[in-house]
Parts: C-alpha cells; sequence; structure tokens
C-alpha cells in the first residue's frame, strides 16, 4: 500500500498501527510493501513474493487511488517504476515533491474544478479500466484468503476533480459489490468516510494526495476494522469452546 507521501513518516498505516496497540493493548509488527504509482494490475504479480513472506494476519491492500484517477497530463500515468519494502515515503524526486507537499489554499478548489473540465472534455479514462481493477483485486483477495491472510482493501479516495470523482463512484461500489460476496473481507469505503469533509481539508493541492488531517481519518478507520474483526474472532472463538463444552 501507499507510505504516508508527500508527508513524514508512514501516514495511515502508521495510525492504523498505532490505534490498533492502543485499542488491544498489543504490540503490533508491521511493514510497507511501497509500489509507488503501481496500478492494482501490476501490483498483484508482487503480492505474495513481498508481502507473504512477513507472514501477517492482515494486508492492507490500497491502488484504486492510482487506478481510478483520471489525470490531465500523460506523465502522471504510471510508468515502470523500482519497488522497495520501506517505511518512509520511498524516493521521490524533490521537484515533485515539494509540488505535493503543497497544502491546499483558497485557489485550489479552482484549480481542481479547471481539472475537471478539461478531464469532461477530453473524455479522459481511468488508468485502469475497471473490470481489469476489480479483477486483479479479486485475485488479491482470493490469494490473501487462501494463505489465511485477512485482507482489508481500501476505496479509492476523494479527489479534487470531480469529473474524475464521478468516474471513481463505480471503483468503490464494485468493491463492496466484491466484499459482499467474499468472505473474511474487510472493505474500508474511504469515499463514504471523507465525503462530510472540505475537500480543502482532505487534500494536498494537487487535489491528489491526502492531507495530513485524511491520514488520520483513513488510518483510524483502517484500525477500528481491524479491531472490530479481531474482537469478533475472538468472541467466535469464545462461544465454540462454550458450546464444546457445554454442548
Amino acid at each position: 500500500m501507499i507510505t504516508g507521501y508527500p508527508h513524514k513518516g508512514a501516514g495511515l498505516f502508521e495510525v492504523a498501527c498505532r490505534f490498533v496497540e492502543k485499542s488491544l493493548s498489543r504490540p503490533v509488527q508491521s511493514t510497507i510493501v511501497t509500489l509507488g504509482g503501481f496500478p492494482a494490475t501490476r501490483a498483484e504479480k508482487h503480492l505474495k513474493r513481498k508481502a507473504f513472506d512477513f507472514n501477517p494476519q492482515y494486508i492492507v491492500i490500497q491502488f484504486g487511488a492510482t487506478d481510478a484517477q483520471c489525470p490531465i497530463r500523460a506523465r502522471s500515468r504510471p510508468t515502470d517504476r523500482c519497488s522497495k519494502r520501506s517505511t518512509d515515503g520511498g524516493s521521490k524526486p524533490s521537484a515533485a515533491l515539494r509540488f505535493h507537499s503543497q497544502p491546499a489554499t483558497a485557489l485550489s478548489p479552482l484549480r481542481w474544478e479547471i481539472a475537471s473540465l478539461i478531464g469532461h472534455l477530453r473524455k479522459i479514462e481511468p488508468i485502469t479500466p475497471l473490470s481489469l481493477y476489480i479483477a486483479a483485486i479479486e485475485r488479491m483477495v482470493d490469494d490473501c484468503r487462501s494463505a489465511g491472510i485477512t485482507p482489508v482493501v481500501l476505496s479509492p479516495f476523494v479527489y479534487g476533480s470531480r469529473y474524475t470523482m464521478r468516474k471513481a463512484i463505480p471503483y468503490t461500489n464494485a468493491l463492496h459489490e466484491l466484499h459482499s460476496r467474499a468472505q473474511d473481507m474487510i472493505f474500508v469505503n474511504c469515499v463514504s468516510l471523507l465525503a462530510n469533509f472540505p475537500k480543502s481539508m482532505i487534500l494536498q493541492n494537487d487535489g491528489f494526495h491526502l492531507s495530513l488531517v485524511a491520514q488520520n481519518l483513513v488510518g483510524e478507520a483502517i484500525g477500528q476494522a481491524i479491531v472490530d474483526d479481531i474482537r469478533t474472532k475472538n468472541d467466535g472463538y469464545v462461544g465454540d469452546a462454550r458450546r464444546q463444552q457445554f454442548g
């Protein structure tokens, strides 16, 4: 999944781990496999080799933000980049980092509206077609479940561009449908989580990367979902033990 880029630290993932530790009073051992800019169709090829050897109980999968994006600049589409396992922001060009690090301003909504209009006029399509995206996510979910790992799948986030946002909604709906038929999968709907906040509060000036506020919101939602799942499973184990004892 993504790191906390363009902020320091591991961002929402770090927040989620701290939330689980505090809520359950249990230590959490974690790692991030950073595939910066990879769409889900490329990322799935690396899942087993880069994540399974960690022997995790949960894997948080977050690729929809890139896949559903409709970038107005061709260079913003994914290119071949190296991936690495890390707990920092990875290596990003300094010029890009400076641009992405700019917080939203009073003029940001105007910038986002212009991007939305350009996307509409050019009829720009998302980076990954929906059918290919959901098939890749489903295969990753199945791989995790087959290995006894609980997958935690995040929907795309929100975008500054209204055009891109409209294109991203079907991706979120498809993940919701996948969740309804896939057992032992956790789904975090980031769109509904962030929809009630002003975009200038939850997005950077580029209209794509999350602000620290949004990183915290999504991180806590991931942590809460994992905590709820652990408690539900523990309650189930207790119930099974009691039925065996008194049955």
